[in-house]
């Protein structure tokens, strides 16, 4: 399997220990004596010529120690490895004054002054071709000796400010310059770069492959480890890092799923030096359990721990060599590790053992190192450079030059004080003792409870949870909320009862709204377990107020006001300018700037204060002194903090547009910039809608349409959101259905409708609105548009008699437009059992025309049945006309003028029409009687008429006067029924309601049309 490189890098350096020492020390209070903190940092170097640079990890020395050493600028120890090649380097003021000098196989570097270096890692780990490494002191200087192997070399000299002593061991004169020319000679492809000395040397080694078998189980993933032969293991944990780290080099093909983002987010392994270390990332909460059969281990990492029982290590003080040290019987034990954690940075000494499992059971701290609980061998850590980790036999040694400072008790080791975190007075309330850190440090406490957590949850859903509250509690103190989280949702996972304890519900409480999920607080909030706390009532009300329940937000906080004082300043204040904001809201101004002064007041945090006072400015404005509340957000806008500043400008730049002082266009360019500067939350919306607001009185509809429906689209799952969309529906409102649009052109009020389209209200509001543009569409003949117009909603908003009633619309905008097919379609695809006898009427009539047109009078007649309407009578005779049938024809259109002669006045445009048509089949039936009386009531008419020309020729007939078939045959013509229909049609958009109407009441019997 394939590893990342800088991974592989990463971890080489660690095993391989080599490493460039600093030291720095400073002064602490510790359990009420004085010790100094020496800050170990690391920078790893691998073999290739780069390096990872470790975390610092701190362990304390006694007072008498620390005194004596150096600091960083006074001797700097620089170590560095290449191959068989070694250099060591000193900086500092007087580090860069040493002398050195060759005697006898050794090399002695001297150093001025009372001052002694800290030499503890550099004479653990000694430079290749060195032997040993000692410090002799006399009353003007010490010195350093390193004692070289056989055959190596040394040359020393200055470079650079600084003393060196480089040593060439004797295999790099040797072997290594050897592997170095045979390389140099080779035949390599182009680009090959040639393997270095060592790493050629370790490839003819050959090393057993092992391949791991992933076996799934609930909440975890198993491990084993099928070794070809019984093989040393130590197994921890440190943080959310597991260790495997094995007594032999092998290579290891890691399963492919088992980096599946759930229980192991990252698997990295290396080789070096007879052992093979592999480092897996699980989150801290699961457990870690060993097992062994054969040559064969197996680690589960999460679920239900491995049935099998590991035995104890047992830690012992020996004092028998007099030199007090500390003792571990680990059995098999063979030698030592010695790694240095690539996340973390300190140096960690680590002893496999092979099978049957023995555990370190409890972490054993000591001023100069601590023993780690283990789930596997052995793993000492927190070491001052000078400790000593040895194996004789079964038994590991830990001890220092001196011996160890121990304490009076049998083991001569603190063990942790397994004092949980108290409860607060209640259950919702953060107790102030949980953010102190512990004298053992954080990462100590944390280990030791998440250790705790994790052997608890073994016990299943039925056994105890309280480690796993401490831990929870120690997470929300420290600010790791998420963290926290996650514990009490494996927690009530695994323990359904859990959900019943008061204790958890505010813990979940609490870690929720802190990390803003304030919804899924708001479930916990709501559970029994929670009823009787006064606390999670000011959360309550802290929520409401987020969601703009604001008079269910006014009375939570009155109801925990009881509970006030036990909170920590800062959520006091928070507490307050969330109900003051609330008060606001609902218009009580006095009750919000009492709140608000409580909050300010406060001893909090200067954002926390900037905070407080922003809402004090908001409520001054609500006052109405808006100048002075002008001056307060423009104060509060100098803030640092983006959080206070931006809804200060904001509200600054609004009331200086408001008070005359400022411009629409520059007060639009700061909030365009403010709104992309500030976003996700209330202030973005709040800028959107002062932007729309400004473009809806310049009359730039359309930039106001965009900014809020942008709005809408971002924060759509917020509460939020409700406001904008309202507002953006109340605007689209204005355009269409109260008239603002109506000074755009039509094409232009047309296209703006049709971006915005999808905010058409649903209902009578949205029919009015549709109507209104259609007839506007329908003024310029813009026919397709308007029947697009209606389409769409007919096919997306409409249902029923409404759907219906507009489709007989849309026929009728098809039939003015000559497509009859289209006008069907609508008309057949809207049929419905239930319509009212007008719409049903209009709907018959539009069919019967439709057919005609379509050369179908037959079934244009059979629609209209027993209709006699005065709108199924025109149809009927143009069916007649187009037949041909002129003495009916001619009948009917005189029965449509009806009494007309009897009126004075010019005809209608209709009129007219049904007069000269009437005439014209009269004298094409040759109904002379009939054609005289039609002159003799209608003549007089004449005279006034739009087109007099052919209606007296349609009066005089074809055998009267001195008129000749041409005039009469284009009297006819201009005649077209078409022409006079459209008008009325017309006339009748003209005159529809645009205001919303309640809809008529729906047919007694069912009728389908």
């Amino acid at each position: 399997m394939t590893r990342p490189p800088h991974d592989l890098s990463r971890l080489k350096a660690a095993l391989n220990a080599e490493t460039q020492m600093r030291y720095t020390s400073r002064e602490v209070a510790s359990a009420g004596f004085t010790v100094r903190n020496i800050r170990f940092a690391a920078a790893a170097v691998a073999l290739t010529g780069f390096g990872a640079a470790g975390l610092a990890v701190s362990a304390p020395l006694a007072d008498q120690v620390a005194a004596a050493l150096a600091s960083k600028s006074e001797i700097d120890l620089r170590v560095g490895r290449n191959g068989g090649v070694s250099r060591v380097e000193l900086y500092g003021s007087v580090g860069s004054r040493a002398s050195v000098r060759s005697d006898k196989g050794q090399v002695v570097i001297r150093l001025p002054g009372a001052k002694t270096p800290d030499i503890g890692d550099f004479r653990v780990n000694p430079p290749t071709g060195v032997k040993a490494v000692d410090v002799r002191r006399d009353a003007r200087a010490s010195e350093i000796v390193l004692t070289l192997d056989e055959g190596a070399k040394a040359r020393f000299g200055r470079s650079d400010g600084a003393v060196f002593v480089q040593i060439d061991s004797k295999d790099d004169h040797g072997e290594a310059a050897e592997v170095l020319k045979t390389v140099a000679t080779e035949d390599r492809k182009a680009g090959e770069l040639p393997p270095a000395p060592m790493a050629e040397a370790r490839a003819k080694a050959v090393v057993p492959v092992v391949a791991l078998k992933q076996v799934r189980v609930q909440d975890g993933v198993q491990l084993d480890f099928p070794f070809p032969e019984v093989t040393g293991a130590a197994v921890f944990r440190r943080g959310e890092a597991v260790w495997m780290v094995f007594d032999r080099e092998v290579d290891f093909r890691l399963p492919a799923g088992l980096k599946d983002g759930n229980v192991v987010t990252e698997a990295n392994w290396v080789k070096n030096d007879g052992f093979t270390a592999l480092r897996l990332v699980a989150p801290s909460a699961t457990g870690l359990s060993v097992d062994t059969e054969g040559a064969t281990w197996r680690v589960r990492v999460g679920g239900r721990a491995l049935s099998a029982a590991a035995s104890e290590v047992a830690v012992k003080r020996d004092d028998t060599t007099g030199s007090p040290t500390l003792t571990l019987n680990l059995s098999g034990a063979k030698r030592v590790a010695w790694i240095r954690d690539p996340m973390v940075g300190d140096r960690m000494a680590v002893i496999p053992a092979p099978g049957p499992a023995k555990a370190v059971r409890d972490d054993r701290s000591t001023l100069q190192a601590s023993i780690a609980a283990t789930a596997q061998g052995v793993m000492v850590e927190r070491m001052t450079p000078d400790i000593m980790v040895t194996v004789e036999g079964d038994r590991v040694a830990v001890t220092r030059p001196g011996g160890l400072l121990l304490s009076s008790n049998g083991e001569g080791v603190q063990k942790p004080d397994r004092a949980g975190f108290k409860p607060a007075l209640f259950p919702t309330l953060p107790d102030p003792s949980w953010s102190q850190i512990p004298e053992e440090g954080f990462l100590k406490t944390y280990n030791r409870l998440q250790e705790a957590a994790a052997e608890e949850q073994g016990a299943g859903a039925e056994g105890p949870y309280a480690a796993r509250l401490d831990l929870a509690r120690f997470l929300i103190g420290q600010g790791m909320n998420f963290e926290a989280q996650g514990v009490l949702d494996l927690l009530t996972k695994n323990n359904p009862r859990s959900l019943g304890d008061p204790q958890v519900r505010g813990l979940k409480v609490v870690a929720k709204v802190m990390v803003g999920r304030l919804s899924d607080a708001q479930v916990d909030l709501d559970s029994t377990a929670l009823q009787n706390d006064p606390a999670a009532n000011l959360w309550r009300g802290y929520i409401a107020e987020r969601g703009r329940h604001y008079e269910d937000a006014r009375k939570a906080f009155a109801e925990g006001v009881s509970a006030m004082e036990g909170f920590p300043p800062e959520w006091r204040t928070r507490f307050a300018t969330a109900n003051a904001r609330a008060a606001l809201a609902l218009k009580d101004t006095k009750a919000a700037w009492e709140l608000i002064v409580f909050a300010a007041g406060q001893d909090v945090p200067p954002l926390d204060r900037l905070e407080a006072q922003l809402v004090q400015a908001e409520i001054i404005e609500a006052q109405g002194d808006k100048a002075r509340a002008y001056r307060v957000y423009a104060a509060i806008a100098k803030s640092t903090s983006d959080r206070i500043n931006a809804p200060a400008q904001l509200r600054a730049a609004r009331l200086k547009l408001e008070l005359g002082e400022g411009k629409p266009e520059e007060t639009l360019q700061l909030l365009s910039s403010l709104r992309f500067r500030w976003r996700g939350d209330e202030t973005e919306l709040e800028t959107i809608r002062t932007m729309a607001d400004i473009y809806l009185t310049q009359g730039r509809y359309r930039q106001a349409l965009e900014v809020l429906r942008g709005a809408g689209a971002s924060f759509f799952n917020r509460p939020d959101a409700v406001e904008i969309n309202e507002k953006l529906s109340t605007a689209f409102r204005s355009l269409f259905l109260d008239g603002m649009a109506d000074g755009l052109q039509p094409i232009e009020a047309l296209g703006l409708y049709f971006d915005f389209r999808d905010l058409t209200p649903v209902g009578g509001d949205g029919d009015a609105m549709v109507r209104r543009m259609v007839k506007r569409l329908v003024e310029v003949d813009l026919l397709s548009q308007a029947a697009d117009l209606l389409q769409y909603q007919i096919d997306n908003r409409l249902q029923g008699v409404a759907r219906s009633q507009m489709a007989a619309d849309l026929a009728a905008i098809h039939l003015m437009n000559r497509q009859p097919e289209k006008a069907l379609q609508a008309l057949w695809k809207t049929r419905n059992t239930l319509l009212p006898k007008p719409v049903l009427t209009e709907r018959r009539v539009l069919e019967a025309r439709a057919l005609n047109e379509l050369n179908r009078p037959d079934h244009a007649l059979e629609v209209l049945g027993n209709d006699m309407s005065p709108e199924a009578l025109d149809v009927r005779a143009d069916i007649l006309w187009r037949q041909k049938d002129w003495a009916k024809a001619g009948a009917l259109l005189e029965r449509r003028l009806g009494d007309r002669w009897k009126k004075d006045g010019a005809l209608a445009i209709g009129e007219e029409a049904n007069l000269i048509r009437a005439g014209v089949a009269y004298s094409l039936a040759s109904d002379q009687k009939s054609l005289d009386r039609l002159s003799q009531r209608f003549g007089k008419y004449a005279d006034t008429a739009q087109n007099g020309d052919a209606v007296r020729v349609a009066l005089a007939g074809l055998d009267n006067g001195p008129l000749r078939a041409s005039d009469f045959a284009t009297a006819a013509a201009q005649t077209d029924s078409f022409t006079a229909w459209v008008a009325a049609m017309k006339q009748k958009f003209r005159a529809q309601p645009t205001q919303p109407s309640p809809a008529a009441p729906a047919a007694s019997a069912p009728k389908t049309a």
